[in-house]
């Protein structure tokens, strides 16, 4: 660099000031130092380029210019002016008494300093190579330099060398036993090996260092979040949030926590604040995926992980969560893709492991998902979901292993979250139940209702008007004016009743047919019928907002169902739609569709609410939590079938029984694939060998050969049913 006499004037105007101090050199680069320290960013950088209009090789100005560069988030740019830093300044380690400089401040011309400022941004451009050479080199010329030990650390933890991340942080500590950002990011070294517990004392030991120190606040919710702590949680993260309210960090970890309490508006705008703080934020737009898909709108959740992949393709956690939405779109092979590649990233990802199981479990294949959710074991040990999803693999025997190792689990039940013990009753009610210890199930499906119920918002009064809503709508002169609409494709095939009636069992007889595709559970039909329709912006819910349908809207909703449902299998001759809750829109499906087959499942209403009752739902089902609004609920719906019966032709839909199918299975098979036009197949009486992804409650069921354990199940609980028989009153069979 060229030497300057260290007296000499130049003529320096810091922005926004009228007069024209004569400044040195160095009083200049004092100034922009200070102003730099102080946020005034703007006035810093102006004095800069005035600085290097005058001597374009200074060193330190180009440093600090890009020191600005980096904190108005030019991280490219940054780079290019500190490595132009590097190349100009001269390279003596600074007297070892020195200790460290706070991350990314000016102080001297102190070349260790700018190696470990570049290795940062060179970190966050996730050059990571570049970023240990240079951390490397910062700390060969200044061993003592705490900032620059820490820095290098975290780079080799963003390589996944834990060892060699923590020696870094070691380091620091040894210099600086408070370091807050080394204890900082000790906890995520300790959270990374699966540690929480002093991941945890780790966070907080970071935070006592430094109150107002966001990253370990944000940490801690994360983590507490993570181990669902969720009160805890909301406590780290608000306190993050009143020293800085834009801190995206905590505003994403806060739209995690409205996800688990189930408040996916508040959700929503938390992810979108931090998107608008931070465009590129792979976090933030995986909570997005997972929000819309907590509001079952699939194409905008696989749309969010897409970004989120696009923004890091090696962020193993994306590949798993759009596994899981592929999964819900009812496209298996693409959501094992994605799992299979989220595990090629990282062979212990959860998140992966434990879809992959269950995605295997929908195709049938029990012994692969068994394995798998072993090997989630095998990595964390005590991870309960992956023993609950082995509970739901095959039937619980006394004795067995996973089942025993839950019982050790509800000695902690004291301790857990609402959600976490709420999940442990419904399996532990699972495993009695599979091995006949009735007395103790029931308790534990009482309990595991209870929590759920608590969180739910559902009304049953609510549920009541909508019933009646639809058979006021949907009268003879009603359906008689609309007739001679709708779409006449032939394709659609309706499964539909009450869920865990047996509606799961006859999809899968008639997809067994070779001319029929199994599309499962869709969301399609309630979707269209949900529609705004009345050309106003008032919220106008279903059914009210259906009438005002006419003849050419019946046709367009019809040939726009049918559309999406031959892109799920072009080449089938009949696709089915196995949606339960269908049985809302039977009027709906008769006018938009005349020429589909709609086929209603019935079962013993005993038996098929205590299947709902033993049974915690993905999400829905809110009626299912409590015995007397449950049996209320059928009540409506047998109303609601009834009405179907007497409005309707006689021929418009069929119904079939479940415990004819059991008791009579090649009968009841012909009869429907009789009433679906269809030639007779022995596939058909071979359903369980059928290979189709299953996405119910039902998808172990109908992997075995029909059995009759199920009918008239709800006799062993009957002593336990009083509130939901008192409702259902005479649907009640020989009570």
């Amino acid at each position: 660099m060229p030497n300057t006499p260290k007296h000499s004037q130049f003529s320096f105007v810091p922005a926004g000031q009228a007069q024209t101090p004569q400044l040195s050199l160095d009083q200049a680069m004092t100034l922009a130092t200070q102003l730099q320290s102080q946020g005034r960013l703007q006035e810093s950088e102006h004095l800069l380029q005035q600085i290097l209009q005058r001597q374009p090789n200074h060193a330190f100005a180009l440093h600090l210019l890009g020191v600005i560069a980096h904190q108005v988030g030019k991280q490219q740019l940054a780079a290019e002016l500190i490595q132009k830093a590097i190349s100009l300044s001269p390279t003596p380690t600074l007297p070892r008494g020195e200790r460290g400089q706070p991350p990314l401040r000016e102080s001297s011309l102190n070349p260790a300093l700018f190696h470990a400022n570049l290795s940062e941004i060179l970190r966050q451009l996730k050059r990571l190579d570049e970023a240990i050479a240079h951390g490397e080199r910062a700390v060969a010329l200044e061993p003592r330099m705490v900032m620059a030990q820490s820095n290098l650390g975290i780079a080799y933890f963003d390589r996944k060398d834990y060892d060699r991340a923590e020696a870094c942080q070691q380091r620091a500590l040894a210099l600086e036993p408070n370091f807050a950002p080394s204890l900082n990011n000790m906890g995520s070294i300790r959270r990374e090996r699966k540690l929480h517990d002093e991941a945890i004392v780790l966070y907080n030991k970071a935070i006592a260092a430094n109150p107002n120190y966001l990253e370990p606040l944000n940490n801690l919710g994360a983590l507490l979040l993570e181990e669902d702590r969720t009160p805890e949680a909301i406590a780290a993260l608000n306190q993050a949030l009143q020293i800085n309210p834009n801190y995206p960090e905590a505003i994403c970890n806060m739209g995690g926590v409205h996800l688990v309490l189930e408040e996916n508006d508040a959700a929503f705008a938390c992810y979108q604040r931090a998107l608008a703080l931070r465009p590129i934020y792979v976090e933030a737009q995986m909570g997005l995926a997972k929000t819309y898909q907590a509001l079952e709108n699939l194409p905008d959740a696989e749309a969010s992980a897409l970004r989120a992949i696009q923004f890091d393709p090696n962020n193993a956690k994306a590949h798993a969560l759009l596994g899981g939405i592929c999964a819900e779109l009812a496209q298996p092979e693409q959501a094992e893709a994605q799992y299979d590649q989220a595990l090629k990233i990282d062979p212990e990802c959860d998140d992966a492991l434990l879809g992959l199981g269950h995605l295997c479990m929908e195709n049938g294949q029990m012994d692969r998902a068994e394995e798998l959710f072993q090997r989630s074991l095998a990595f964390k040990p005590d991870n309960l979901a992956a023993r609950i999803h082995l509970a739901q693999v095959k039937k619980v025997k006394a004795g067995d292993d996973n089942f025993a190792a839950l019982l050790e689990e509800e000695k902690k039940l004291a301790g857990f979250s609402e959600n976490k013990a709420m999940s442990l009753h419904f399996a532990l009610g699972k495993c009695y139940d599979d091995s006949g210890d009735y007395e103790h199930a029931f308790p534990h499906f009482l309990a595991g209702c209870k929590l759920k119920r608590a969180k739910l918002s559902y009304d049953p009064d609510s549920a009541a008007r909508q019933f009646t809503g639809v058979m006021e709508i949907f009268d003879q002169v009603f359906i008689d004016r609309l007739r001679g609409g709708g779409d006449p494709s032939r394709v659609p095939i309706f499964v539909l009743g009450m869920p865990r009636s047996g509606t799961t069992l006859t999809e899968q007889i008639i997809a067994s047919h070779p001319e029929v595709y199994g599309a499962g559970e869709l969301h399609d039909l309630l979707r269209v019928a949900h529609r705004n329709i009345t050309g106003t912006t008032d919220a106008i819910v279903f059914p009210d907002n259906l009438r005002s349908l006419d003849q050419a809207t019946l046709t367009a909703w019809g040939a726009e169902y049918v559309a999406g449902l031959q892109q799920r299998a072009p080449d089938a001759r009949h696709i089915t739609d196995k949606m339960p809750a269908n049985f809302f829109a039977v009027g709906l499906i008769h006018l938009m569709l005349p020429n589909a087959k709609i086929i209603h499942v019935n079962r013993n209403p005993v038996d098929t609410c205590l299947s709902c009752f033993t049974r915690l739902f993905n999400r829905k089902q809110e009626h299912t939590y409590d015995l007397a609004e449950l049996g209320q609920y059928y009540v409506h719906y047998a109303r609601l079938m009834e009405h179907w019966r007497k409005v309707l032709p006689a021929a418009a839909f069929l119904d079939v029984n479940y415990e004819d199918i059991v008791s009579d299975q090649e009968s009841q098979a012909r009869r429907l694939i009789e009433y679906c036009g269809l030639e007779w197949n022995d596939a058909c009486l071979d359903f369980h060998n059928t290979k189709r992804s299953i996405r119910t409650a039902s998808l172990t069921q109908v992997r075995q050969p029909i059995y009759q354990t199920s009918v008239e199940r709800w006799r062993h609980y009957e002593k336990f049913l009083g509130p939901l028989l008192d409702a259902l009153g005479d649907l009640v069979p020989q009570r």
